[in-house]
């Protein structure tokens, strides 16, 4: 009797104020809560699908322009245009009900942009550490655009969002140089990853975060916390957003 009552507790604490919208799961109160990973079988789904309201490149330096509306409200979702789940639309939505009532799938937090796409979500799930492999296409940006461009594609990222990408990471290497340097090697979170919470960013990422983050966050939109996704840099559990993909 007394393992029932424990047991039915936990369940109960886990899932406590949960609203399930058709497996798009976000929690208003999860003291558990644990970001899932996905399986090659998610990806390569998700990989596969086909945006119909496809985004334009991203010609203009958005860090070039003064005075940057970088508001970023609201929430993306997704909607399939057929019972086989091959094509979708992304749509923007005010409110989760909204969502709910369009029979929509909420994909991240915050408006629709260029990486909001199911493609870039299926890179986000499949590389942990993706800050590595884009800091490497980051030197070849030294010194050829496209190089730089075609490298984040390589990865899997689709062209819009690769170039965002890009204008990030020239941002921030005009602006945090210095920081970025210092810290080529060291770890993300600093002193360790193993002492967080009690730690902070790097200076590099720090920089970065401050400086290049608003707008990359407005014009790519999707971001891993927003998401609902950890990543290799330790984040406050409390900053990732409860949401899951089984949308596929």
């Amino acid at each position: 009797m007394y393992k029932r009552i424990v047991k039915e507790l936990v369940r109960v604490s886990i899932l406590l104020f949960i609203i399930c919208i058709d497996c798009t799961i976000i929690a208003t109160f999860t003291p558990f809560w644990v970001p899932p990973t996905y399986n090659k079988t998610v990806i390569e789904a998700f990989r596969s699908k086909i945006l119909i309201n496809k985004y334009s490149e991203l010609i203009v330096d958005p860090y070039g322009e003064k005075n940057y509306n970088t508001s970023h409200v609201g929430f993306c979702g997704v909607l399939y245009n057929d019972s086989k789940r091959e094509f979708y639309i992304l749509k923007n939505f005010s409110t989760m009900a909204e969502i709910a009532n369009s029979k929509a799938y909420l994909t991240h937090k915050g408006a629709c942009g260029r990486c909001s796409t199911l493609q870039d979500l299926s890179v986000y799930m499949n590389y942990h550490n993706l800050t590595a492999p884009v800091r490497k296409c980051g030197i070849k940006g030294f010194l050829n655009k496209e190089w730089n461009i075609k490298c984040l594609m390589k990865l899997g990222l689709t062209l819009p969002c690769s170039q965002i990408w890009f204008f990030n990471s020239k941002n921030t290497r005009k602006k945090c140089l210095k920081p970025c340097l210092k810290d080529w090697k060291e770890p993300y979170n600093v002193p360790s990853e193993s002492a967080c919470p009690n730690c902070t960013l790097n200076d590099c990422l720090a920089c970065d975060e401050e400086i290049s983050g608003p707008i990359f966050k407005k014009v790519a939109a999707r971001t891993r916390r927003d998401s609902g996704l950890t990543s290799a840099i330790w984040r406050p559990p409390s900053s990732i957003a409860k949401i899951t993909h089984y949308y596929y």
